[in-house]
């Protein structure tokens, strides 16, 4: 009797998580070169798996047609570098080949396998657009014509958008606030009064912080410019720094990372939960408690500065004992 040969499920390709990449610089001036020339050089580092020299036509892509330009922030460079470098880790292996070709098999199968190693989609999206903005520069060299990513959707998040990240409540604030120095002070109220980003935090001047008439301004999102009204205690923290000391930059630390880091620490020391809110859970936290005290979300929204109220009701979410205390009055 023969024997029936099992056939073996095909093993699918995965993605190292672990490993760093040492950067270093590249000496190729892109806005110098010939269009053969271009398409030679980015050509090769594929080749050759140069992931610095792809790096550098991303970046230099970016600055140049990106939709921020040449103030691209630094924040958003140092997550494109790592998705560019995580996406070639994966491709590379498959063949360089496939990437100067519309493999959607190629992309569509980067998803998936990073959905296998339990990212969010939130962040498996980020890691798709820092891979779709190599491929842009690809085609900007002549490597590929086509766009393999447009047709790639992006994962759905099957979460509530209010439950991807949570706020920080009024009491929580007023934990932190109580074991935290003047200038973490300062950074809890810019953030969970001023409703400030993690970039607005850090990159925020005293230059553009008005304290007669209680406003500053703002660069967000987009290099879009707005000011900012301050609540009492926001302006009474901006106003307890000594004259001299007011020049430069209004928080000491420059890196996101360190104002992750002491975040973290201060609600370790306050018994306060940061994973889920981190950071930005402050800025929803100024969505919330506006809410809370005006019941009007446009007053919020304009705070937020956001374009669309949509935008607005993902920040500021209502507690749910104010939706039970609200039908509890009604009669009959």
């Amino acid at each position: 009797m023969k024997k029936t040969k099992k056939n073996k499920k095909p093993s699918l390709p995965e993605i190292s998580a672990t490993g760093t990449h040492q950067w270093l610089p590249v000496d190729v001036q892109w806005d110098t070169l010939t269009r053969p020339e271009r398409k030679a050089t980015v050509r090769e580092a594929l080749r050759t798996r140069d992931v610095d020299t792809l790096w550098s036509v991303t970046e230099y892509n970016l600055r140049l047609y990106g939709r921020g330009g040449s103030h691209t922030s630094e924040h958003t460079l140092r997550a494109y570098r790592t998705g560019v470098w995580r996406f070639l880790q994966y491709a590379f292996p498959l063949g360089w080949q496939r990437m100067t070709e519309h493999d959607t098999d190629l992309t569509v199968g980067y998803l998936r396998a990073l959905e296998r190693t339990g990212l969010t989609p939130g962040t498996i999206n980020a890691r798709r657009s820092a891979a779709r903005a190599l491929y842009r520069a690809l085609r900007w060299a002549g490597v590929l014509q086509a766009d393999p990513f447009a047709d790639t959707p992006r994962v759905a998040d099957p979460t509530d958008p209010w439950a991807r990240r949570e706020a920080y409540t009024r009491e929580d604030i007023a934990a932190l606030m109580a074991v935290a120095d003047p200038d973490e002070q300062l950074m809890l109220l810019l953030g969970a009064h001023g409703a400030l980003r993690m970039s607005e935090m850090i990159g925020l001047t005293w230059d553009r912080v008005d304290l007669d008439k209680k406003r500053m301004t703002v660069t967000g999102k987009g290099r879009k410019t707005a000011r900012v009204h301050l609540s009492g205690p926001l302006h009474a923290a901006l106003s307890a720094v000594p004259e001299n000391a007011r020049t430069g930059h209004v928080l000491p630390w420059r890196n996101p990372k360190s104002v992750r880091m002491l975040l973290r620490a201060l609600c370790t020391l306050a018994g306060v939960t940061y994973e889920r809110r981190q950071v930005h859970g402050l800025r929803h936290a100024a969505a919330t408690m506006l809410l809370e005290q005006t019941g009007d979300i446009y007053v919020v929204s304009r705070h937020l500065r956001h374009s669309t109220i949509g935008t607005t009701e993902i920040y500021a979410k209502m507690r749910p004992e104010r939706l039970t205390e609200a039908l509890d009055t009604w009669v009959e």
